[in-house]
């Protein structure tokens, strides 16, 4: 074990001076001790931490101190042996042997040691100057005790049989009182102790048979007294030290254990912490989300818990790299913060999402005003170096007890709701509610039931043309799925599709649905193809792709005739390797198109790494496109980047004249929608591209 040293000393300004004096004087019998303590190290001259923390004093500066503290006591009490002596000798030696010692000898030595130790007790020196006046004063000790029991032995030729007794008992308190004030000059104090012994022998000697016995026995007496109080003494400052070493492996105990718990707070922390954004992470995201539904439950109160996706981030950090995107979702974290400060606290639960918890906010009107709040506090342009990015995001919101009762069903509940804004509309707020929780019991329904299709004889294809506009004719025929279910009946595409999504089911769909349209197209004229839709669960995973690439290869259908459809939104589940596996599809002979453009994220430096052949543009465009000049100028930039590119351009949505003509006139050739045709069933295409044959031939006479 090791004593604590330190750097500075300072006194004890709080403690009382009996007090003060008292720790000195055990404080230095102590670190006499503890020098020669086989458990203990001190460094000789380094200052030194008691465990009761009232004193920090080096060795040398403890011992100056508590003899600075207690030399004008012991002086009094010399003086008052003196004056003793004195008394008795009055009427038995001349007057000039008892009056002259003490005012010429006891009263300069006072004076000595109030300048050199008791003045300075307040402001101790450094540790070698200590050391120095100790050594000083032990000299000095010495020799001054042996002239005082030199004159009791010169007085003792006048004194009486009593006298000789007074003079016994007074270099026997001598001796006690040097035993007990200079125990820490424990060299000097025994040279004084032993100078006593031998005056007080001496007086026995010179005494008369009738008390010699009686001092001997007195100076034994007196020493054996001294010798068991030093005892006592010895065994006090054992427990003492005893003590010191156990409130300091205590105070060692302490500090590891202060370490220990200041170890288990970090680690508490970095396991509770986003590295990243320094706010909450998932963990402790549902830590908190737990006590805040128990406290609700015993309160009776709602807890509300949102999750937001940030849009277009993905595009950002490809296109600008980690760096860009790390910095940019710090900037992020910080801003909602600020945001969600009023309302709860903001976690981040992985990648571009976050999510929060509000209590008492239960209401939907309220709920769908704070989404709308973080939507356009994202929705600002942030600065991130020299760049300034814009993101979106949605929003989705449950609460506690109305929808959900479980972690999992209010984390459930609010993703759906978050999966709702972003399918019907990103950059918008949206609340778990009664509707959904039908929907939520009809898409549990819709995918069991899925899963107990059969597909082949359950799903079927429907087609609708995407025609070339300035020669009216069909270039090729898209192929949008249907389900006509025993048990649901006709399900709506939008249903079941997401469903199908959602479950991971839409990969054991889509092997059927391309063997269905390879089979229908071969009973077409060679110069119609097909567009096949590709779900992002598809294009993401090579072993489906190599799957579906053996069908197409199988299927006897010439490659140059099919043409894949993609969306940005299934792009950017896993941009890399949907790259590749685009690639492995572009290598059969295969064309590739990105369906929807427009209403998903991808830049434009995404676009140009990717092996496309055609951009269709969404038909929400195209809806207002007679009213609405941006919806127009969209279309025209959309149209001109294509041509750029050196791609094809389809616009969908398309169902007026109107509409038709306006495209026409900005540069748009290939045109699919309503105006040309609902989608058909496949016995019926036949018949259309017939009918269109005839109407360009009618045309061309």
């Amino acid at each position: 074990m090791r004593v604590r040293p330190v750097t500075g000393v300072r006194n004890p300004g709080s403690a009382p001076p009996l007090v003060s004096t008292a720790i000195d004087d055990v404080a230095a019998r102590i670190f006499t001790l503890l020098r020669g303590h086989p458990d203990v190290r001190i460094p000789r001259g380094a200052p030194i931490l008691l465990a009761t923390g009232s004193l920090i004093y080096s060795l040398e500066q403890a011992r100056f101190k508590a003899l600075a503290s207690t030399c004008i006591p012991l002086f009094v009490a010399l003086c008052g042996v003196a004056g003793a002596v004195s008394f008795v000798h009055a009427g038995l030696a001349p007057w000039w042997s008892w009056a002259v010692f003490v005012p010429l000898f006891l009263l300069p030595k006072g004076y000595f040691w109030f300048a050199l130790l008791y003045r300075r007790r307040n402001a101790i020196p450094s540790p070698e100057e200590c050391a120095r006046t100790l050594r000083i004063v032990g000299i000095e000790l010495v020799v001054g005790l042996s002239v005082i029991v030199g004159w009791e032995v010169w007085l003792s030729q006048w004194s009486t049989p009593d006298a000789l007794m007074v003079l016994a008992l007074c270099m026997g308190g001598q001796m006690v009182f040097l035993l007990f004030g200079f125990l820490h000059l424990r060299k000097a104090s025994v040279l004084c102790a032993s100078v006593c012994v031998v005056g007080m022998l001496y007086m026995a000697k010179r005494a008369g048979s009738d008390i010699s016995g009686l001092l001997v026995l007195l100076s034994g007496g007196v020493a054996g007294l001294a010798y068991v109080a030093y005892l006592h003494i010895r065994d006090f400052v054992g427990l003492v030290t005893s003590r010191i070493l156990v409130d300091a492996k205590s105070q060692e105990i302490a500090a590891k254990a202060r370490e220990v718990a200041a170890l288990s707070e970090q680690n508490y922390r970095i396991a509770n912490t986003d590295m990243l954004t320094e706010i909450g992470n998932r963990r402790r995201c549902f830590r908190d989300l737990e006590q805040a539904l128990a406290t609700a439950r015993e309160s009776g109160g709602l807890v509300s818990f949102a999750i937001i996706d940030l849009d277009g981030f993905k595009t950002v950090n490809d296109s600008h790299g980690h760096l860009v995107g790390d910095r940019l979702l710090r900037a992020m974290a910080l801003r909602l913060q600020d945001i969600i400060a009023p309302h709860g606290d903001i976690y981040r639960l992985g990648g571009d999402e976050f999510a929060f918890i509000a209590t008492g906010s239960a209401d939907g009107d309220r709920l769908l005003e704070i989404g709308q709040t973080v939507i356009d506090a994202v929705h600002t342009p942030i600065e991130v170096g020299d760049l300034r990015l814009l993101l979106g995001c949605s929003v989705g919101f449950a609460t506690f007890p109305t929808m959900a009762e479980t972690i999992t069903e209010l984390y459930d509940r609010a993703d759906y709701a978050l999966f709702n804004a972003k399918r019907t509309g990103r950059l918008k707020p949206v609340v778990f509610s009664q509707e959904h929780e039908r929907d939520v019991r009809e898409m549990a329904l819709m995918e069991r039931t899925l899963r107990e299709a059969d597909l082949d004889a359950e799903f079927f294809l429907t087609f609708q043309p995407i025609v070339d506009s300035h020669e009216d004719r069909t270039l090729l025929l898209e192929c949008l799925a249907r389900w006509q279910s025993p048990v649901l009946g006709f399900v709506s595409p939008g249903r079941f599709i997401v469903a199908a999504e959602q479950s991971g089911f839409i990969s054991n769909l889509t092997p059927v649905l391309l063997r269905k349209a390879l089979a229908a197209i071969k009973q077409w004229p060679d110069e119609v193809g097909i567009s096949f839709n590709l779900s992002g669960h598809d294009i993401v995973a090579s072993e489906k792709v190599l799957a579906l690439i053996a069908i197409l290869m199988q299927s006897g259908v010439s490659p140059r005739r099919v043409e894949f459809e993609v969306t940005e939104t299934a792009l950017m589940m896993n941009l890399d390797e949907a790259l590749a596996n685009i690639h492995r599809l572009k290598a059969t002979g295969a064309r590739i198109s990105l369906d929807d453009f427009g209403t998903g994220y991808s830049s434009l430096s995404q676009i140009q790494k990717l092996p496309l052949d055609k951009i269709k543009v969404d038909g929400s465009f195209v809806r207002d496109l007679e009213k609405n000049e941006a919806s127009r100028k969209i279309v025209s930039s959309v149209s001109a980047l294509s041509r750029d590119l050196s791609l094809s351009c389809v616009v969908e949505g398309v169902e007026t004249r109107e509409q038709l003509d306006i495209l026409q006139g900005i540069g748009c050739r290939l045109i699919q929608g309503y105006f040309y045709s609902k989608p058909m069933r496949e016995e019926d295409v036949g018949r259309f591209l017939e009918q269109q044959s005839g109407v360009r031939s009618a045309a061309r006479a």
